[in-house]
């Protein structure tokens, strides 16, 4: 639930919640309030665009993650790629053309592994990430049509804010007239969800541009 504090736009207090429910957590393994802390952490950290911090914080804890066993349950196992995949996109972003290439790569391959699990809502979150990696490596044409596949995935599996974060990013690579209407409706849907910050929002769930 540490969603509900960005979405009040209020990172600090979405930060000291997931501390201090981690010292009421014994620190030996890795089990679930220690992925959910990890998720949460990373979120913020994406929220606020500390994005190379979000990357290392994932990259620095996958291997307990894997080591767990707990990426055999296929929400986790899809969910904790897309983070992954998401914290490598918002790293590219602000690194040299070598490093954001190999970064590109990595997304593009965990989005390959949510595609292999063939569910209609992973489906959408592969998407997500290949119109985010296609439109980074400005194919403009490419980015808008994952895009609006995933804009559709989400909603047809019922995933609100994941549909409204894809529609304005959409909107963004579209850029015409039709592309701002689609910008207006995320940030209106969001609102009516008592989102303070559309923008920080998406830059969370769709990571990838210069926000």
């Amino acid at each position: 639930m540490n969603l509900i504090w960005l979405a009040n736009d209020d990172p600090d207090s979405a930060r000291t919640e997931v501390i201090e429910a981690l010292k009421a957590w014994p620190n030996e393994g890795f089990n679930l309030q220690h992925y959910s802390s990890m998720l949460a952490l990373a979120q913020i950290e994406l929220y606020t665009g500390d994005a190379e911090v979000a990357w290392k914080h994932v990259q620095g804890q996958w291997r307990a993650l894997e080591r767990s066993l707990l990426l055999r349950l296929q929400i986790l196992r899809v969910e904790a790629r897309h983070l992954f995949a998401r914290t490598a996109l918002a790293a590219a972003v602000h690194s040299d053309a070598r490093n954001r290439e190999r970064l590109l790569r990595s997304a593009e391959q965990l989005a390959r592994r949510i595609a292999r699990e063939k569910m209609p809502w992973a489906d959408p979150f592969a998407a997500l990430v290949r119109g985010s990696i296609a439109a980074a490596r400005l194919n403009s044409e490419k980015a808008a049509a994952f895009l609006a596949a995933a804009t559709e995935g989400f909603e047809l599996a019922d995933m609100g804010l994941y549909a409204a974060a894809s529609r304005r990013r959409l909107g963004q690579v579209l850029g015409d007239d039709q592309g701002c209407v689609l910008i207006a409706e995320a940030d209106e849907w969001m609102t009516n969800q008592r989102i303070r910050n559309p923008s920080r929002m998406t830059r969370t769930l769709a990571p990838g541009w210069v926000d």
